[in-house]
């Protein structure tokens, strides 16, 4: 588990980020974290940061270097457990036992498609992924053999009638049977148990979209065999991303953007089922775009199952509205919500409160009064501000309660007036108890919310403040 990102110098926007502590947090992650950033901040390069941990990837890091610097990055990580401290310098990770796994948009184009088009390097990442190490090892055995089957083919093109080069042949190709029976035992579950999966995930997401199969070019070298693609249905046709001349049944004319990016997080969430979380950190890099808006409850969910499950969950979005709406549904679970900020100098992570953003403008003054209350302020301008919280708040407690009486474009001042005109038998009569306490809290407010005058450089005297504040909370229980 990360406990802590201590450092992050010269990669991206993290120019010079050192965490230093602040009044309202010691820097320390949870089990989820919950990353605001708004785009450019440098939520991607986090993520880039995390993936190049868990792969041991400093090509990454390069790629990301920040513009006009010569000094090498530095990454300082805080981990759970014995020698805790990992590190990136010199260019190289120091040795740690995270296992971290990334979901981001990079994994569409290592994986699938790029540009719509499944080129060579995409097929052969698909087949690392899902055979891993024993598949390279199956590949390796088969490719002396695979380079001699071709080496002797290409000479019999030339002298089709040489007996002894078909001979030849045959014993490389018995050779080559006996390891492709094997590698077929153990290929075969493992590309059904995706295809499963992967459909299990879509029909979440979309009802007319499911993976077929897993394939390879056909009547060419068996290399081809190491590198594979999806072949999908759409609505009951089949589609793949193929070369952009070809129309017919091309996955770059038939898919949404919405859909290529669903298509890609079902791959993620089945190969995270196989692997299995709950020993592993897993960070979601923008798992929901703004072609996927109507697939977000849906996505909320999934990713929701896997924070539960997970050692660890890291989301990071640009989506200020979706963060938001995660948070709320793991509130069961412990959690913090960042946001990266930059200074002008280097970007930097910071506690932040995601559901803030979303309240109203009366709610915004409790808050600030609530502060108030719990740690005080110091100086004027702050101290003025909650001076300015005390008559919207008490406007929106009567404009909430008395909703069908008072309008909402008015303010204290013409609620007062409408208290004093009420008769005995209407509702606003009952206030006139506490007309006069509603009169000096709105004469109290007058001298700091106008210009005029000297007003502005009138001191507020913070034991008046405290009485005043008190006297709005007893206010509004009378309310």
């Amino acid at each position: 588990m990360i406990e802590k990102i201590i450092e992050i110098s010269n990669i991206g926007h993290f120019v010079n980020f050192k965490f230093q502590g602040t009044q309202g947090w010691n820097g320390e992650l949870k089990k989820l974290n919950i990353i605001y950033a708004p785009n450019g901040s440098g939520k991607t390069t986090l993520a880039t940061i995390l993936k190049s941990l868990s792969k041991n990837n400093l090509d990454l890091i390069t790629y990301k270097k920040t513009f006009g610097t010569s000094t090498l990055p530095k990454v300082k990580i805080k981990a759970s457990g014995i020698n805790n401290l990992v590190t990136l310098k010199d260019e190289k990770w120091s040795n740690h036992n995270l296992k971290i796994e990334v979901f981001d948009i990079n994994y569409i184009e290592d994986y699938l498609f790029a540009g719509s088009y499944v080129r060579k390097q995409n097929k052969t990442n698909l087949f690392k992924l899902l055979f891993g190490n024993k598949g390279s090892e199956f590949r390796n055995k088969m490719k002396p053999l695979i380079n001699k089957k071709d080496q002797y083919l290409k000479k019999l093109s030339r002298d089709k009638t040489n007996v002894d080069l078909k001979d030849e042949i045959n014993l490389v190709q018995i050779k080559l049977d006996v390891i492709m029976d094997e590698f077929n035992i153990f290929t075969e579950p493992i590309y059904a148990k995706h295809v499963e999966l992967v459909n299990k995930y879509l029909s979440k997401f979309t009802s007319y979209i499911s993976l077929k199969e897993f394939s390879y070019l056909k009547n060419t070298s068996d290399f081809e065999k190491f590198r594979i693609f999806p072949i999908f249905k759409v609505y009951d046709e089949e589609v793949v991303f193929a070369s952009p001349s070809n129309k017919i049944g091309n996955a770059r004319y038939s898919m949404s953007e919405g859909d290529k990016s669903t298509v890609a997080l079902c791959f993620f969430l089945a190969r995270l089922e196989v692997l299995g979380v709950s020993d592993k950190i897993i960070v979601f890099d923008d798992p929901i775009s703004s072609f996927d808006y109507s697939r977000r409850n849906s996505t909320i969910f999934q990713l929701a199952k896997i924070v539960n499950s997970s050692i660890q969950f890291i989301l990071l979005s640009h989506d200020l509205g979706f963060t938001a709406d995660f948070s709320d549904k793991c509130s069961f679970i412990e959690q913090i919500t960042l946001k990266i900020e930059n200074n002008g100098e280097t970007s930097f992570l910071n506690k932040y409160d995601i559901n803030s953003e979303f309240l109203t403008s009366t709610q915004k003054d409790i808050e600030i009064i609530k502060e108030y209350l719990n740690t005080g302020v110091n100086s004027e301008s702050d101290k003025r501000e909650v001076v300015r919280c005390i008559r919207p708040v008490l406007e929106g407690v009567f404009k909430s309660k008395y909703f069908d009486l008072i309008p909402n474009n008015i303010w204290l001042g013409d609620i007062i007036e409408l208290i004093k005109q009420s008769s005995n038998g209407m509702r606003l009569y009952q206030l006139k108890t506490i007309v006069d306490d509603i009169i000096e809290l709105n004469d109290y407010t007058k001298s700091y919310h106008h210009s005029t005058g000297n007003t502005r450089d009138l001191t507020i005297n913070n034991e008046e403040l405290k009485r005043y504040i008190n006297l709005l909370i007893t206010t509004i229980d009378k309310v």
